[in-house]
């Protein structure tokens, strides 16, 4: 494999003249680092062609989304993903590969090649506890270099686009700042979404570093649109990135990273895809989950005495069911099932791009999952993306009323852990679980130019951080110990090249940590213990499960009776490496601790400072729903300055959220109205609170105001003010517990989808916003 490439420009005098440079940019600034000037990129970008004119390799990681192990055709299941498969069956399929229990921590792990609690990922990005509690920061630390970065000051052309989630809340505003966006990360070009998840059909998007603004047509869908985009950035890069050699396009490399929102909630798909999967799962997750299995065995990927392991016990026996469970449920994972199939449809129009630009051979391409199946759909599933952050659960009679909106443009639906359970075969529990359903997931590796192996299985054990130092082997790259004025964390990741071409190669990864949130867990050697946490319990007292995967690679026999010593011994290692990445301590919100109160108090935080001022002026672009000010459960005032010179003009004033949950403010036919859903569109407990007021907006200048009295826990009432005279009133004795939308914040509009169905499109003010003043606590 090393035959290539790119460490050729080391040799000789170069090393020092490079080295020299790049020193002297890092000490210039100690904060994010300098890039070395342009002329050196240009030397090192004619180096990434070796003495026989051959390029360097391109690179693909594409990263699913809460895709469990068995959810690829290639890993058992009955999902079409044909294109995804055809990888697998002309490359590698990894079954002991690892990653984190949720997503930020795996991307970052991915991106940097170390533990996801030493760069200050230990949570998902959302999370930052403060300059105290550094393993939990929602960003990448700058002392660990991204493979991007690596790879872009290597020369390489660097693309990403879909899901990126590695940006805290206070840096996901319009204006930045940008250090911890993609563009401030590694990559030339980006195109995706911010958050943790967004709506197929109609997406809040970020074009590099600007708010993409735009009216989404009925025929849109979100992963055609990123393949869309990925495949022009591609043709791009290949018409004119040989420019510099004054040789056609093309010599020049590239290093593209695509982060797909399937499988991630809400599951939706154009409806062909929907349509193709009905009645495909009458028979029940028992039988589905039995049907991979056998084909797991079959296949290779387990060993052929393996047993079923128990689940988690909330899942009750498909027989069990009742008829409308049953198709309540059934429908459910048709639309998953829908999504995944889409999703490989659109990857395979990428595939095939590179092959029609001659680049297929020589692109080294990795898929994987950034966890397992999730379990966040709760024992029922639900059709509406925010139930689960109201704090309550969607009924089966709430579901089978919008059973023809499923996986369309008006739900935002995600499947009941019974599914998950199957996505996971063969492993028990799921995402946020240190167990082998939330780590354990599927990587294939394809490179047809270098992989001597085709249509194999790999069962070295492996984790996700030994993706970068995969890559930097394959292109002969080494991480320097100080890069971009950084001293560079220690790399935890281990090269997978050497199982490439030796199937019964020894495993080089002897150890891992796993800690999520209250979750624990250690590999050893060939066994790993697992803990899960119940809040209020003392840690000592949480219940340890320990197993041998060299002769129980299903998790299915627990030993902790039979080898308590053994316990013992990994419970020392977990904590021995829990402090070696700032995460031993642990925190209960019951037995919280000193430090652990001050973690709290932080996380407390998140929900946004118990009294602030915001100020947004007449347009503003979206502002992402992380980055909006914090309604929940808080008192707070709205305050908008209009003019309105014909006395007819009309629209949104204000509005945070989307057609399954928030709040919004505007002026139709002449009346002032707010209105606040409360998953309105879920019949059991949804809630539509609106107030029209009882005199007109007048002509010329006026002042709209909303205030919330807070009342009790999570309710209070909602009072609204035309030149500060109250004009009318609603009890509102249900509010959000958690998080008011997934959707963010307009000035003037209601952009992408509509909180309400008062108004048909994004109803654009006509007059004219001064500005929009917000009072969270008391004003």
């Amino acid at each position: 494999m090393g035959k290539y490439f790119i460490h050729k420009f080391f040799n000789g005098i170069w090393i020092g003249m490079f080295l020299a440079v790049l020193l002297i940019a890092g000490c210039a600034t100690q904060s994010g680092g300098k890039y070395p000037d342009q002329s050196m990129i240009t030397k090192k970008l004619e180096q990434t062609i070796n003495a026989d004119n051959q390029k360097s390799p391109n690179v693909l990681v594409v990263l699913l989304d809460d895709v469990g192990y068995a959810d690829l055709g290639a890993y058992g299941s009955e999902i079409d993903t044909p294109n995804i498969d055809r990888l697998a069956q002309n490359g590698l399929r990894y079954n002991n590969f690892h990653v984190t229990p949720t997503c930020s921590p795996t991307r970052a792990a991915v991106m940097t090649g170390r533990e996801s609690h030493r760069v200050g990922m230990g949570l998902v990005s959302r999370f930052d506890l403060g300059p105290r509690f550094p393993a939990f920061r929602g960003r990448i630390d700058p002392a660990a270099a991204t493979v991007a970065r690596v790879l872009q000051n290597s020369g390489y052309g660097t693309y990403a686009l879909g899901k990126w989630h590695l940006t805290p809340p206070s840096q996901l505003g319009p204006a930045g700042p940008f250090e911890n966006w993609p563009l401030g990360k590694g990559f030339d070009r980006f195109y995706g979404f911010m958050p943790g998840s967004t709506d197929q059909f109609a997406p809040e998007l970020i074009e590099d570093n600007k708010v993409v603004d735009r009216d989404y047509g009925k025929d849109y869908n979100l992963t055609r649109d990123l393949v869309d985009h990925a495949i022009t950035m591609l043709r791009t890069h290949q018409s004119y990135a040989g420019s510099h050699a004054g040789t056609q396009g093309g010599d020049r490399p590239f290093f593209m990273y695509i982060g797909t929102p399937g499988m991630h909630a809400p599951h939706q798909a154009p409806q062909q895809y929907l349509d193709k999967y009905r009645g495909q799962y009458d028979e029940g997750w028992d039988v589905v989950r039995a049907q991979r299995f056998a084909r797991q065995k079959e296949m290779g990927l387990i060993p052929q005495n393996a047993v079923l392991p128990e689940n988690d016990e909330r899942i009750q026996p498909w027989e069990s069911l009742d008829s409308n469970q049953k198709k309540a449920y059934a429908r459910l994972q048709e639309v998953y099932a829908g999504f995944l199939d889409q999703t490989d449809v659109e990857l395979g129009r990428l595939f095939n791009e590179l092959k029609t630009l001659g680049e297929l051979d020589n692109t080294l391409i990795i898929v994987m999952s950034d966890n397992g199946g999730s379990q966040e759909g709760d024992i029922n599933g639900s059709v509406n993306h925010s139930s689960h952050y109201a704090g309550l659960e969607e009924s089966v009679s709430d579901i089978l009323a919008r059973l023809d909106d499923i996986g369309g443009p008006n739900s935002g639906p995600n499947y009941p852990i019974g599914w998950a359970q199957v996505s996971n075969t063969p492993f028990p529990y799921f995402k946020q679980d240190t167990y082998g359903g939330g780590i354990n997931v599927p990587f294939i590796v394809h490179w047809p130019a270098e992989l001597k192996a085709k249509n194999e299985v790999r069962t070295q054990y492996h984790h996700a951080t030994d993706v970068m130092p995969t890559i930097l082997e394959l292109l002969d790259l080494e991480l320097p110990d100080v890069f971009d004025g950084y001293e560079q964390l220690p790399v935890d990741g281990i090269s997978m090249a050497y199982t490439f071409d030796n199937s019964d190669a020894k495993d080089r990864r002897t150890k891992q940590f796993y800690r999520m949130g209250h979750n624990r867990g250690i590999y050893h050697d060939g066994w790993t213990a697992v803990a899960r946490h119940k809040s209020g319990d003392d840690y000592d007292d949480d219940k340890w499960s320990l197993y041998n995967l060299k002769e129980d690679f299903v998790e299915a026999n627990d030993l902790s009776a039979q080898h308590p010593d053994k316990l013992k011994e990994l419970k020392k290692i977990w904590k021995a490496e829990a402090e070696k990445v700032n995460a031993d301590f642990m925190i209960d919100p019951k037995y919280p601790g000193f430090f652990g109160g001050l973690a709290i108090k932080a996380i407390k935080a998140m929900k946004g400072p118990k009294e602030k001022d915001y100020v947004f002026y007449s347009g503003t672009p979206r502002v992402d729903q992380k980055a909006a000010p914090k309604f929940i459960d808080r008192p707070y005032t709205i305050n908008i300055p209009v003019v309105r010179e014909k006395g007819d003009e009309e629209g949104v004033l204000f509005a945070n959220g989307n057609h399954n949950s928030g709040l919004v403010i505007y002026i139709k036919d002449s009346k002032a109205v707010f209105e606040y859903n409360f998953c309105a569109n879920v019949p059991s407990f949804g809630k539509l609170y609106k107030i029209e007021s009882s005199i007109p907006v007048p002509t010329g200048k006026s002042e709209i105001q909303f205030e919330f009295e807070k009342t009790g826990k999570l309710a209070g009432i909602g009072k609204l003010f035309i030149n500060g005279k109250e004009v009318g009133r609603v009890d509102m004795p249900k509010t959000i517990a958690s998080r008011l939308s997934h959707e963010g914040l307009d000035i003037g509009r209601d952009g992408n989808t509509r909180i309400t169905t008062s108004y048909s499109n994004s109803f654009p003010f006509t007059g004219q916003i001064e500005k929009v003043m917000i009072w969270v606590g008391t004003k």
